[in-house]
C-alpha cells in the first residue's frame, strides 16, 4: 500500500507540474493561446486521475499496483513532454517575432521598411480624415550617392546609410514616420504640421546632414547632403477619400519634388 502510496503521489506531482506548464504557455504563446489552453485544460482534468485512486486507497483500503506502477511513467512522459513542447512554442513565438520585425526594420539602416512605412502611413491617413490635420511627406535622397559607393566601396556607402538613419532619426519626433522606400531614398512622414512647419522640419534635416561627417575612411570625415522633396496634404483642399490613392499622390508629388531639388543643384528643398 505505501509503495502505490508512493507512486501516486510522484504520478500527481507530476502531472500537476504538466498542466502547470500547459497553462503557463497560456501567457506566453500568444499565436497559440487557444491550443495551449484546450491542453492545459485536458491536463488538469487529468489530474483527477491521479487523485481518484489516492482518495480510494485511503478511504477504502484497495489499490492496484500494476495501475500505480504505470500511473508514473504517464505522468513523468507527459510532464517531459510539456517541457519539451513549452520549449519548442517559445522558441517558434521568438522567431515568429523575428520574422515579423525583419519586414518592420529594414535589416542594414534600422530605418522602417517599405512596407511598414507605407502601412503606418495608410494608418496617418485615415486618422487625418477623421481629424483633418494636415500630413507633410518629405521625399529625402543622398545627393551622388553612386560616387561614395564607387570611391569608397559599398562598405562604406553601408556606414554612411546608418548614420544618416541616425542623424535623422535624431532630429524627428516619435510619431513621425521615417522610412527606407529605396536604395537611398527615405520616406519622412510628419503628421500634423503644415508647409511652412514642414519646411523648417526638412531645412534642419538638411543643415544636420550637411554638418555631421557620416562615414571616416583612414582618419577622413566623409561628408554627404541630400535633397528633400516635400509635399503637404491638406484634408479641407483635397476631397479625395481614399487612403491608398492618396497616399499615391503624396508620394509621387514629394518624389518630383526632390528630383526638382536636385535639378536645382543638390543639398536644397524643393516644394
Amino acid at each position: 500500500m505505501i509503495l502505490a502510496a508512493v507512486l501516486y503521489s510522484i504520478s500527481l506531482i507530476a502531472q500537476i507540474l504538466a498542466a502547470a506548464y500547459a497553462v503557463n504557455l497560456i501567457f506566453r504563446a500568444r499565436l497559440y493561446r487557444l491550443a495551449c489552453g484546450f491542453l492545459g485544460l485536458g491536463l488538469t482534468l487529468m489530474i483527477g486521475r491521479r487523485v481518484t485512486p489516492l482518495v480510494v486507497m485511503f478511504i477504502e483500503g484497495r489499490f492496484n499496483l500494476a495501475d500505480a506502477w504505470l500511473s508514473l511513467p504517464i505522468s513523468i512522459f507527459l510532464l517531459l513532454g510539456m517541457f519539451q513542447f513549452k520549449k519548442l512554442l517559445i522558441e517558434l513565438e521568438e522567431k515568429n517575432f523575428a520574422l515579423d520585425q525583419s519586414f518592420k526594420i529594414d535589416s542594414l539602416t534600422g530605418a522602417m521598411s517599405r512596407v511598414e512605412t507605407l502601412a503606418r502611413v495608410d494608418l496617418e491617413i485615415k486618422k487625418s480624415f477623421r481629424n483633418k490635420k494636415h500630413i507633410a511627406f518629405l521625399m529625402a535622397d543622398i545627393d551622388c550617392f553612386k560616387g561614395v559607393n564607387d570611391t569608397y566601396g559599398h562598405q562604406v556607402g553601408d556606414q554612411v546609410l546608418v548614420n544618416l538613419v541616425k542623424h535623422c532619426q535624431d532630429e524627428l519626433r516619435e510619431i513621425d514616420i521615417f522610412g527606407r522606400v529605396g536604395g537611398e531614398e527615405f520616406l519622412i512622414v510628419l503628421p500634423e504640421l503644415n508647409e511652412a512647419s514642414a519646411y523648417e522640419v526638412a531645412d534642419r534635416l538638411r543643415i544636420h546632414i550637411a554638418k555631421e561627417p557620416s562615414a571616416n575612411v583612414e582618419g577622413k570625415d566623409i561628408f554627404i547632403t541630400i535633397s528633400i522633396g516635400v509635399a503637404v496634404y491638406d484634408p479641407h483642399d483635397d476631397s479625395e477619400l481614399n487612403p491608398q490613392l492618396v497616399l499615391r499622390k503624396y508620394y509621387e508629388l514629394c518624389d518630383q519634388a526632390m528630383y526638382r531639388a536636385k535639378q536645382a543643384g543638390r543639398n536644397r528643398i524643393s516644394l
